[in-house]
């Protein structure tokens, strides 16, 4: 028991829970409600005047007195109070109001709640009396009540419900919901929505998460969200706290659609442990594409768990429509992942039962039931549409002795409508002029709607409105109550739903195009207003409606803002749907900001499907805009297009790239900005660098360009700094500057969310650490980067994660292992990138030369060959010397040694022309060790002694240690004995220094590569 409740009447207020209770009722209040409550109870009998209530209530915002008639006109409401002879708020003309009712400090008992009581929505705790009317259906019970008893066994199911609009879906759904033991079971509700669902990324599956997390057991599902979908907790950001942002953002950094996928499925998986769920997606006709997705996948899973889905759609919107549900649904139904309940219409028998629970008569239902038949063909529907028709024109009346038929003639065929559509359209037709006025507009605001969002459009004080919908719900005509709504700037008022889908549509269809037009500008400068600098989290909404409304301009920026919150949602498809939406609506704009606005759209939808790892989308986005832009005369335009299709190139077509940045060079000279001149010039001189090797002009280029960017606030600008930064340092050996590079372009690629770019920078920082002798920082860069890579499906980022370790493990020798993982992480579309194309295949023969695989070298070797010499792919100056290097080693193996001189003098001609330290001094090692084959030992110690002369000016233990050992074979193969042992034991100490820099745990150190009494004699063969 606890004593900090305060009770009047019925009603118990606790303060510190934030919870209103009339017995052991919980009652749902909107937060500004029961501020204003909390304030009034708090000084009963006194006057508390309308500035007071404003500034405890409201007072980080600016509303008027408006919000808080609103929030006044809520509490009487679930009060029950009467504003004229009111029992608990007085108002007090013009100043204020009087909680009049006697309060006293009560104790507050822990009322036990039901679980299904929790999971219940308001508008199901509210007694429906349309329940009890609820007939027909046993067989398709039965066949849910079966699924549901296989679900709780761990059998997941899927049942599609279908069947034409009206025919009963959701009612089937809240009878099995009725009928099942709700004891334990959890409830997740999705509706899909006509106007506003079918181009947001998971908008049904996000909603209905965010309502089950704020009811009172939330916070265990919120906790759960927390640890198994991460990536949809940051699709609900209202329940982050500020400090905690930044860490989260980088928990889901780079996350993708893929992962959205498998995360909702492992949570689900994992709330079934404890408890059976009920996920039910109504309306799949309109539904986003992801959701389709989430379905599909949750279905297929293989994993036994208690979850049953309970999915509806109407056939025929989806044949029309080629809404991908349905193949969906029937490639799932051929695999056994799913069943289908095909609903027909009511029979005469469940007609006359109907009739008789509604009109509590069984003789008046036998008197009624051949009419009602007759004229709805036992549509569920239209039946109880067509009843409440007769009954709001008088033709059906209640009297001391029950219901009657007031005459013949009152329900005759001639005077009942036709079909449903018709019989909605009476119903509508008898409304006033104010009521369907109001309908119209709320029709186009959505299946649910509130007061506070169409008494903008309609230009009427909000109470008025407010309270227009209270009759229209209380008298059960055309909509329901649906709870409250409370809009980031304050305002609060009653929210309604239509009672079916087809009354909203049937009511949409009479809005003429003109008033239509205005309807919808007015609901989205109503929204944009109410949600102030919050706009962005409902942009698809408020797009839409401007978009609708013609406000082209205000249309596009929210549909560019929706395509930013599809991009957090991690969906590309969607994201680009936006853009394109955009890119539509850009001959309405006016001539002058045509051209700029659509290569504005297209630079944004190509990055985006660059983000996605889609660079031939973002290559034709690309194309366009150079073709735009130089048919209307941007040539800043066209150049900047020209330069990121040059970068995009890399990754399909390399062979465009050099032509491709040539052609911006060429356009640039037209444009007097010297440094933009140098900027495209720097990029040409980096992609030089990358494809044809080192120059020392191109070098210089590339090092004036990154100097211009600094300071730059683009982000595409500092990426492309930090590109010719982390090239040029690599070429130049000077790998702490190229790591420095790395590790800002590693952030920026955060910032934009890039998995696939941040392993790339990542990839060439841990070669560089591999370089420098810092294996063990690699070996966790690259093990992280893995994780995230792999958390987010990112297959191009997995496998050049996996190769990037297979070549620190081939540096210790552990070729098996690197082997392993190289043929693991290829296939045609990994090798589609070139650069994965090259390091893997560069990593393969490498390690087949040294196991002495040679004819599996050979094909790898080979497959290099034919990309370069016959498809014409350049490979990166980065890996050229692992590629010469390796092809010495492989002549060296199979005896060639004329050919081995070949690939060395080769090797040494690229090396000795760039500052390129290491490889210059394994170069000098390879060719020593064909001296010694050839016996040449005084060649052989002069190639060492040039290679020990580079080492000597630079800490480089991936050389050192190569060098010393073969350092140590010449002197054994002349039968010095003690020299030879001296560089064996100098190379194992730079081996040992090696293998300090891992972790103690690393299964690296085991390798025998570190093992101090391994055999250190000469292998000048294959090493």
């Amino acid at each position: 028991m606890r004593r900090d409740a305060l009770a009047f009447g019925e009603f118990c207020l606790d303060r510190a829970n934030a919870l209103l209770w009339r017995g052991g009722e919980r009652i749902a209040l909107a937060p500004k409600p029961f501020e204003v409550l909390c304030y009034l109870v708090g000084r009963p009998g006194e006057l508390v005047t309308k500035e007071e209530l404003l500034d405890a209530v409201w007072s980080d915002l600016h509303v008027s007195e408006s919000s808080l008639a609103v929030a006044v006109n809520a509490l009487r409401s679930v009060l029950g109070d009467d504003r004229q002879s009111p029992n608990y708020i007085e108002t007090v003309t013009r100043r204020g109001y009087r909680f009049i009712a006697p309060v006293a400090t009560a104790d507050l008992p822990a009322i036990e709640r039901a679980p299904e009581e929790e999971t219940a929505s308001v508008t199901e705790q509210v007694v429906d009396r349309r329940r009890h009317w609820r007939v027909g259906r046993t067989g398709a019970l039965d066949t849910l009540e079966k699924a549901s008893q296989l679900a709780r066994t761990g059998q997941r199911q899927v049942v599609f419900i279908t069947g034409e609009a009206g025919i009963g879906k959701t009612t089937l759904l809240q009878m099995t919901l009725d009928r099942m033991n709700q004891q334990g079971l959890g409830v997740l509700h999705c509706s899909c929505n006509e106007l506003f669902g079918t181009h947001e990324a998971f908008l049904p599956l996000i909603g209905a998460l965010n309502e089950c997390c704020r009811r009172t057991d939330g916070a265990s599902l919120l906790t759960s969200i927390r640890e198994h979908a991460p990536t949809w907790l940051a699709q609900m950001p209202g329940f982050l706290g500020e400090a905690e942002r930044a860490t989260f953002q980088h928990e889901v950094f780079g996350a993708t659609r893929e992962r959205m996928l498998r995360e909702f499925s492992d949570l689900m998986e994992h709330l079934a442990v404890t408890r059976p769920w009920v996920i039910i997606l109504e309306d799949l006709h309109w539904s986003d594409f992801a959701t389709v997705d989430v379905l599909s996948r949750l279905a297929r899973r293989d994993r036994r768990a208690s979850i049953l889905v309970l999915a509806t759609y109407r056939p025929m919107e989806v044949a029309v429509g080629g809404h991908p549900i349905r193949a969906v649904h029937q490639d799932l139904r051929i695999h056994g992942h799913a069943t289908e309940l095909a609903l027909d219409r009511l029979t005469g028998t469940d007609v006359e039962r109907y009739l008789s629970l509604r009109f509590n008569s069984a003789d008046f239902a036998r008197e009624l039931v051949e009419r009602i038949f007759a004229r709805t063909g036992g549509h569920p529907l239209f039946v109880s549409s067509l009843l409440d028709h007769l009954v709001a024109q008088g033709a059906l009346v209640e009297h001391e002795l029950g219901w009657r038929l007031v005459s013949e003639d009152a329900a005759s065929h001639d005077s009942m409508p036709r079909d449903l559509e018709g019989m909605i359209k009476q119903q509508i037709d008898h409304l006033t002029v104010d009521e369907r006025c109001l309908l119209e507009v709320a029709s186009a605001a959505g299946a649910e709607f509130s007061a506070l969002h169409i008494a903008g459009a309609l230009d009427r004080p909000v109470l008025d409105v407010e309270q227009m919908c209270e009759d229209l719900a209380r008298t059960d005509r055309i909509i329901v109550g649906a709870g409250m709504t409370e809009w980031p700037n304050g305002s609060v008022s009653g929210r309604y739903a239509f009672q079916h889908a087809l009354y909203q549509e049937i009511l949409y269809q009479r809005l003429a195009p003109a008033r239509c037009a205005k309807t919808h500008a007015l609901l989205g400068a109503g929204l944009e207003q109410g949600y102030g600098p919050q706009a962005a989290e409902i942009a698809a909404v408020i797009a839409r409606h401007f978009e609708l409304g013609r406000d082209f301009p205000k249309a596009m920026h929210y549909l560019g803002a929706a395509a930013e919150g599809s991009a957090r949602r991690f969906s590309t498809r969607e994201a680009a749907n936006y853009l394109s939406r955009a890119l539509e609506l850009v001959p309405h704009l006016p001539p002058e900001f045509r051209v700029t606005t659509r290569l504005k759209l297209l630079l944004q939808r190509a990055w985006a499907w660059r983000a996605s790892g889609d660079f031939l989308n973002s290559l034709q986005d690309l194309s366009a805009i150079v073709a735009h832009a130089a048919e209307n005369g941007h040539v800043r335009e066209e150049v900047n297009a020209l330069v990121d299709l040059s970068r995009f190139c890399l990754y399909v077509d390399r062979r465009q790239s050099l032509p491709v940045a040539e052609q911006a060079l060429i356009k640039s000279r037209a444009i007097d900005d010297a440094a933009f001149s140098a900027l495209v010039q720097g990029n040409v001189a980096n992609l030089k660098l990358m494809l044809r090797g080192w120059d020392r002009e191109n070098a210089d280029l590339a090092e004036r360009a990154s100097a211009l960017i600094t300071g730059e606030q683009d982000l595409s600008m500092r990426l492309r700094r930090c590109s010719m930064e982390m090239v040029l340092e690599f070429l130049r050996a000077n790998y702490p500057a190229c790591c420095d590079a790395t590790t800002r372009g590693k952030e920026l690629a955060r910032l934009v969310g890039d998995v696939y770019l941040f392993v790339l920078y990542e990839s060439v920082e841990a070669f560089a650490q591999i370089y420098l002798g810092e294996w063990g920082q690699a070996q966790r860069n690259l093990v992280s980067a893995l994780a995230i890579s792999e958390r987010n499906a990112n297959p191009q980022a997995v496998a050049l994660c996996h190769l990037a370790i297979g070549w620190l493990y081939s540096e210790a020798e552990e070729y098996g292992s690197a082997s392993r993982r190289a043929e693991d992480a290829l296939g045609p579309m990994i090798e589609a990138n070139p650069f994965t194309f090259f390091v893997g295949r560069n990593l393969l023969a490498r390690a087949y030369v040294r196991m002495g695989d040679l004819a599996r070298a050979r094909q790898h070797l080979d497959a290099m060959e034919r990309r370069m010499e016959v498809d014409r792919v350049p490979m990166e100056s980065l890996v050229i010397p692992h590629y010469l290097l390796t092809c010495c080693d492989y002549w060296i193996a199979i005896g060639d040694l004329d050919r081995a001189q070949g690939s060395a003098s080769q090797f040494h001609e690229v090396t000795s022309a760039a500052p390129d330290r290491p490889f210059l001094a394994l170069c000098y090692e390879a060719m020593a060790r064909i001296a010694m084959l050839k016996h040449d030992a005084q060649l052989a110690g002069g190639h060492l002694s040039a290679a020990m002369s580079i080492l000597r000016h630079a800490r480089l233990p991936h050389a050192t240690w190569r060098v010393y050992r073969t350092t140590a074979g010449l002197y054994e193969s002349l039968g010095q004995a003690q020299r030879a042992a001296k560089w064996r034991d100098r190379s194992c100490q730079v081996i040992a220094s090696l293998a300090e820099t891992l972790d103690p745990n690393d299964p690296l150190r085991s390798a025998s590569f570190f093992d101090a009494g391994r055999d250190t004699g000469p292998d000048i063969a294959g090493r």
